[in-house]
C-alpha cells in the first residue's frame, strides 16, 4: 500500500503538461485576477444600482405624498374661509374630516422614509398643524394669520425636500462613478500582470526551443557523448527521446562510415603498394629494357598511382578529423615547423619553391589538438605550392590574437575566381585551374581545413591575394577544454 501511494506521488511530480494544457494554464493565471476584478465589480454594481433604485423609489414617494399634503392644506384653508362666511354645518364635517386626514398623511409620511432628519422634519409639520388645529377648530378662531405658520413651513419643507433629493442622487452618481474609477485603475494594474505571466510562458517555451537548438546544434558537430535530456510539456519531452534516438541512429552510422573508410583505405593501400614496386622495377629496367613508349606509359601510371595514393591519404587524415577532434594535446610550434618542412622537402626541391614562416608565437606549447593544426597547415601549404609556380615561395604567418590563434597562408600562385569561392570547400570539388596543374589532388584538402577549423570552433576565410595568388585566414580560439561540453 505505501508503495502503491509512493508511486502515484512521483508519478504526480513527473508529469508534464503538453503545451495545450501549460497555454491554458497561463491563460487561466492571467484572466483570473482579471475575472475577479470584473465579478466584484458586477457585484458592487448591482448593489449600486439597487441603492440608486431605492432612493428614486423613496425619492418619488415621498415627494408625491408631500405634494398630496400640501393640495389637501390647501383645500383646507379655502373650505375654512369659505365656511367662516357660509356657516355650513356639512362644511364643518368635512373640514374636521379634513384636518384629520392631513394629520393622518403626516403620520404616513413618517413610515414612507425612516432616516430621523425626514421623520423631524415631519414632526415639525405635524405640530404646527396640529397647534393650527386646536385654535381653528377646537376653539372656533376665525384668524387667517393662524394659517400662516403652516404655509411657511410647508414652503421651507419644500424646498428642503427638493435639496435632499438632488442631494441624494448626486451622492449616488458620484458613488457610481467612483465606483467605475475603481474598475478601471484595477484593470490598468492588472495589464502588467496579464503580461508578465503571458511573457513567462513565451520565455518558457523559447528557453527549451533553445535547448534544443543547442542540443541539434552539437548534434551537427558531431558530439556523440552529449546525453540529451529536455525538461518541459509532454510533446518537448517526446521531441527529446526523439532527438536522444536520432543522435544514437547518427553515432552508428558514423561509426560504420568510419570503419568503411579506415578499411576500404586500407585496403586500397596493399595493392598500391605492389603497384608501385612493379612500376619501380619496370622504370629501373630490373626485369629487362623497355623502351621509350613504355617509359612514357609507365611515368603516366606512376602520376595516376601518386595521385591515388595522395587520395587514400586525404580520405584517411578526412577520417582523422572525426577521431581527434575530442583529443586534446598541446602544440610545440617549433617543432611542428621543422616537422612540415620536413614532409614537403622532397617537393621544395623539385620545383626550387620555399616555406616563409613568420612565427611570433609565445615560446611555449599551446592546447590545441596538434593532430588538427597540424593537418590544417599541410592541406594549406600544400595547395598553394601545387598551384605555385615553379621558384616561389608560400608564406606562412603564425601569431596570437587576443587567446585566438591566427593562422594565415599566403601564396602567389593563379588564385581562385569570385565564382568559386563558395564551392572550393566541397568535397571532390575539383577547381576549374587544376587541369593546368600536372598533379591533381584529391578534391578533400580544402573540405578537410574547413572540417578542422569547425571542430575547433574557428573561423576560415579566403581572400584574394594582392598581385595575385590566394590569402587564407584561420582564427582559432584557444581554450582550456576543448572537448565536448
Amino acid at each position: 500500500m505505501p508503495a502503491t501511494i509512493a508511486k502515484k506521488y512521483q508519478a504526480m511530480l513527473n508529469w508534464r503538461p503538453n503545451l495545450i494544457g501549460q497555454f491554458a494554464m497561463s491563460m487561466l493565471l492571467s484572466l483570473l485576477p482579471l475575472s475577479i476584478v470584473v465579478i466584484v465589480f458586477l457585484n458592487a454594481l448591482n448593489k449600486q444600482l439597487a441603492v440608486t433604485q431605492s432612493i428614486v423609489s423613496n425619492n418619488y414617494q415621498v415627494t408625491k405624498s408631500f405634494n398630496t399634503l400640501k393640495q389637501e392644506l390647501n383645500s383646507l384653508e379655502r373650505a375654512t374661509r369659505q365656511n367662516w362666511v357660509l356657516k355650513s354645518e356639512s362644511l364643518d364635517k368635512l373640514i374636521v374630516d379634513k384636518w384629520q386626514s392631513s394629520l393622518q398623511s403626516i403620520d404616513e409620511l413618517k413610515f414612507v422614509n425612516t432616516n430621523k432628519e425626514y421623520i423631524h422634519q415631519w414632526q415639525r409639520l405635524y405640530t404646527t398643524l396640529q397647534t393650527a388645529h386646536v385654535k381653528l377648530v377646537e376653539q372656533k378662531q376665525q384668524q387667517a394669520e393662524l394659517f400662516v405658520p403652516v404655509s411657511d413651513l410647508v414652503a421651507e419643507l419644500t424646498l428642503w425636500l427638493r435639496d435632499k433629493n438632488e442631494a441624494q442622487i448626486t451622492n449616488n452618481q458620484n458613488e457610481l462613478t467612483s465606483l467605475q474609477t475603481s474598475f478601471i485603475n484595477w484593470l490598468v494594474a492588472l495589464i502588467p500582470l496579464t503580461l508578465i505571466v503571458g511573457g513567462g510562458f513565451l520565455w518558457r517555451i523559447s528557453g527549451r526551443l533553445k535547448g534544443l537548438t543547442t542540443v541539434i546544434d552539437k548534434l551537427g558537430q558531431g558530439h556523440w557523448q552529449q546525453k540529451i535530456s529536455v525538461k518541459g510539456s509532454a510533446e518537448l519531452v517526446e521531441l527529446g527521446e526523439k532527438l536522444q534516438w536520432v543522435q544514437e541512429q547518427l553515432h552508428m552510422l558514423e561509426q560504420q562510415k568510419d570503419t568503411f573508410l579506415r578499411h576500404v583505405t586500407h585496403e586500397l593501400k596493399t595493392p598500391l603498394a605492389s603497384m608501385v614496386e612493379g612500376t619501380d622495377l619496370l622504370t629501373d629496367e630490373i626485369v629487362g629494357p623497355i623502351t621509350a613508349e613504355q617509359k612514357a606509359v609507365l611515368e603516366l601510371i606512376s602520376q595516376s598511382m601518386v595521385r591515388l595514393r595522395t587520395m587514400i591519404d586525404s580520405l584517411l587524415s578526412y577520417n582523422a578529423i572525426r577521431t581527434s577532434k575530442d583529443s586534446l594535446s598541446e602544440v610545440e610550434f617549433s617543432y611542428l615547423i621543422n616537422k612540415i618542412n620536413s614532409h614537403f622537402e622532397h617537393r621544395l626541391s623539385a620545383r626550387e619553391q620555399a616555406l616563409q614562416w613568420q612565427n611570433t608565437l609565445p615560446n611555449k606549447p599551446l592546447a590545441l589538438p596538434s593532430e588538427l593544426i597540424e593537418m590544417i597547415l599541410i592541406q594549406l601549404i600544400s595547395n598553394g605550392l601545387k598551384f605555385s609556380d615553379n621558384k616561389q615561395s608560400v608564406t606562412i604567418n603564425l601569431a596570437l590574437e587576443q587567446n585566438q590563434l591566427c593562422i594565415v597562408v599566403l601564396d602567389k600562385g593563379c588564385g581562385i575566381k569570385e565564382q568559386e569561392k563558395t564551392q572550393i570547400f566541397s568535397a571532390f570539388y575539383q577547381g576549374k585551374h587544376s587541369k593546368n596543374v600536372t598533379l591533381q589532388g584529391s578534391g578533400l584538402g580544402l573540405t578537410i581545413v574547413k572540417e578542422s577549423v569547425e571542430q575547433l570552433r574557428g573561423t576560415l576565410t579566403v581572400e584574394h591575394n594582392e598581385p595575385h595568388g590566394c590569402r587564407f585566414s584561420i582564427k582559432i580560439p584557444i581554450t582550456k577544454s576543448l572537448g565536448v561540453n
